[in-house]
């Protein structure tokens, strides 16, 4: 279980640094600037971001690809953090000693 709350933590410190990225590029830029999902992943590895939407829109169930779109719209660090506070919840429940 300590791989798992690593995990999330890892996850929620990425969130914080995204946030940060943000609010630099809107201090300079004078405005607000927010930075999506597809964004970032593009940003970080764009082969395997051009590969997952492929899949999405081509291979994936119907249903599931307005709310991949939409989840990939999302601020990244919103994104990361919630999934990130996710997984670090389900680490402490399963990880109590009652």
């Amino acid at each position: 279980m300590i791989v798992v709350r690593v995990i999330g933590l890892v996850l929620i410190i990425v969130a914080l640094m995204a946030l940060g990225s943000d609010a630099l590029r809107s201090l300079e830029a004078g405005e607000v600037v927010i930075r999506s999902t597809s964004e970032l992943w593009t940003l970080l590895n764009p082969g395997s971001h051009d590969a997952f939407m492929g899949w999405v829109q081509d291979g994936a169930p119907e249903g599931a690809v307005s709310p991949v779109a939409t989840v990939m719209s999302y601020p990244a660090w919103a994104v990361i953090g919630v999934l990130g506070v996710v997984v670090a919840a389900i680490a402490a429940l399963f990880d109590r000693k009652d």
